[in-house]
Parts: structure tokens; sequence; C-alpha cells
């Protein structure tokens, strides 16, 4: 990747997170710029990202790419293979329950960034994790980014990177 365009990435990001972001339902098909992207790939971050508060992780299984990486805040930090999803969805299932935290929910933003050719797609997804903690509302803003792959006829992840807001 040239360096011009990764520097307009990176400065594309720090002015989303800057200027804020209107929330949008979890049909992020309605949004005009996310029409572009492929439907298949929109159903995919809707379905991970809704398995991440419900810990449905049966319905991760066949979403990553074989050589997949995931990473995220909560030990151990990474997950590699074609289980990395469910071994994701279970570390964050288990720092809701370390946390005794409740009423967990993910409510998706406006996507702004992405890039796609016909078998390889690129997001960044910004959402915000709610809920309680002792009775005390409990929020954290911050994105995902995706790397999509287009395998035997199906979207794969191939990567899935949290960078929370107060990183940057």
């Amino acid at each position: 990747m040239r360096k011009g365009t990764l520097t307009v990435i990176c400065m594309g990001l720090l002015l989303m997170f800057i200027t804020g972001q209107k929330a949008v339902a979890a049909g992020l098909s309605v949004e005009d710029t996310v029409k572009k992207v492929k439907p298949e790939v929109l159903q995919t971050i809707n379905t991970v990202l809704k398995a991440s508060y419900t810990f449905d992780i049966d319905k991760v299984t066949d979403m990553y790419a074989p050589n997949a990486v995931v990473t995220d805040e909560q030990e151990p930090y990474s997950w590699n293979g074609q289980l990395a999803g469910v071994q994701w969805v279970n570390s964050v299932q288990k720092a809701v329950k370390d946390f005794k935290i409740r009423d967990f929910f993910v409510s998706v933003k406006k996507i702004k960034i992405f890039q796609q050719t016909e078998e390889v797609a690129y997001l960044v997804v910004p959402v915000e994790y709610t809920g309680t903690i002792n009775g005390d509302p409990f929020n954290e803003e911050g994105a995902f980014s995706f790397v999509f792959r287009y395998v035997s006829g199906k979207w794969l992840i191939k990567s899935q990177a949290w960078v929370p807001k107060n990183a940057l």
C-alpha cells in the first residue's frame, strides 16, 4: 500500500472520530454510502456484531477465513484461524461476566470508510457498546476495521481489529 493512501485512510479515520457519528439502526443497508458495499459483507458484519453482545457463537462459526486474525482489548488480545471469531465472542462474554456488565448491547454507527473490489473489501465500522455496571451506565465507543476476502463463493473475514475511541 502506498504511503499516501495509508495517510489518507488514517486521516479519514481520525476525522471520523473527531466529528462524531449519527447512529443508525442495525440494518446498515439503509445508509447511502453503505448501499455500495456488498450486501453479504454487511450481513456478515451485522451478524458478527450482534453475536458480540448475544454471545451466539454458532452464528460466527463459518464467517472467518482459515488464516483469519481478530484483535481486541481483552486477553489474550488476538485469535487466529477459522475459529478466531468463536474464540473472540467467548472472550467478550467472559469480559462481560467478569466486569458484571448488564444490558450489554452494541449500536452500529454510519460506515463512512470502505473500499472494495470483486475479491476484497475493507471497512471501518464505528460502534458503541453500552450497558450497566453496578447500576451505573457503561459505554465504550470505537471502531472495528474489517478486511474481507471472497473465497469459494463466500465473503469471509480475513482480519478484524478493534480500536477504542479513547486510544486515538
